[in-house]
């Protein structure tokens, strides 16, 4: 749980310097990450793409990550899970430590990049779990190289990525975004203390403080990210709805098992449960995460945890 304190009497601290301080005892990145993890770089599909791997002798699950995220924003789930598998997580191109992207970014190129990660690296057919981007990264993956993939998650993606685009044509989050690319323009010249301090500005009011192994994985993803990449992200969300389109006949062409898990655009309140909706084909579940927001992993750890393992174990 993150950290909350309402306003005190006279003399105590304020929510924002609580936040203050404990964001400043916040560990770099590479203090996080598990000394028996590796990390490395392959060439796939003409461009250098870098990740981090849990290892170890056991079923291969790929993570692929959402638009303007990274790798290291599946560090809480990968502990989670490396008892169980050997986990690889890469930087799309354009994110984290991978080679930039240049104007040229699309969703076919990202599923090309996946395949070539997974030949690259020498796996044999891998589970999958994609968040946002990357889930449409995975069903393309499974439509057109069914060999590499024996089951595949997709989070958060679907309804939530049209309320997103129709979020990106409002003039509101227009004037959030210019402030938003100003500040990542900035975050990019400051130490880890400093970025650790500025990137308190960009949560919601009101929301709590995300735990250390989050907070500091989102930081360093948005220190990384390719700012050209950034700026094309209103075009990027134009083609949001197309997408889902063909996504969703991708996934009728799908033959390996497929969970597809649903949730809300932001978060609301009310209980948070998980409920399986219909699906018109026998391969494909669904699962419906209640009042839960875009980052299921973040908002509903526990069961998106557990629907995993459920899913992966199986297969």
């Amino acid at each position: 749980m993150g950290l909350t304190r309402p306003a005190g009497p006279a003399g105590s601290t304020s929510p924002a310097e609580d936040f203050a301080r404990a964001v400043a005892r916040y560990r770099p990145l590479e203090a996080l990450l598990p000394a028996h993890w590796s990390r490395g770089t392959v060439v796939a599909n003409g461009a250098q793409h870098h990740y981090y791997r849990t290892g170890g002798g056991k079923p291969r699950l790929l993570l692929l990550h959402g638009f303007l995220d990274g790798a290291p924003s599946w560090l809480r789930t990968a502990l989670a899970l490396e008892d169980a598998f050997d986990v690889v997580m890469p930087d799309a191109r354009g994110h984290g430590r991978s080679e930039r992207s240049g104007p040229r970014f699309d969703p076919d190129q990202l599923a090309e990049d996946a395949a070539g990660i997974i030949r690259a690296l020498g796996l044999p057919a891998v589970r999958v779990l994609g968040h946002s981007m990357g889930g449409g990264t995975g069903i393309r993956l499974a439509d057109r190289h069914p060999d590499l993939i024996r089951a595949l998650i997709v989070e958060g993606w679907g309804d939530a990525a049209a309320s997103g685009a129709d979020l990106a044509q409002t003039p509101q989050y227009q004037a959030w975004f210019s402030g938003y690319v100003a500040w990542l323009e900035r975050l990019k010249t400051l130490d880890h203390a400093g970025r650790m301090a500025s990137a308190l500005s960009q949560l919601p009011p009101g929301a709590p403080l995300l735990p250390e192994a989050e907070y500091v994985p989102w930081v360093d993803n948005c220190a990384q990210v390719d700012l050209e990449l950034v700026r094309l992200g209103a075009t990027l969300w134009s083609r949001v709805g197309a997408d889902v389109t063909a996504m969703t006949e991708a996934l009728g062409r799908i033959g390996v098992p497929v969970l597809v898990m649903k949730s809300d655009f932001f978060p609301t309140p009310g209980q948070r449960r998980v409920r399986d909706e219909p699906s018109q084909r026998a391969n494909v579940r669904i699962g419906r995460f209640e009042h839960t927001g875009h980052l299921i992993h973040r908002d509903a750890f526990g069961p998106f945890v557990e629907r995993v393992r459920e899913v992966f174990l199986d297969h």
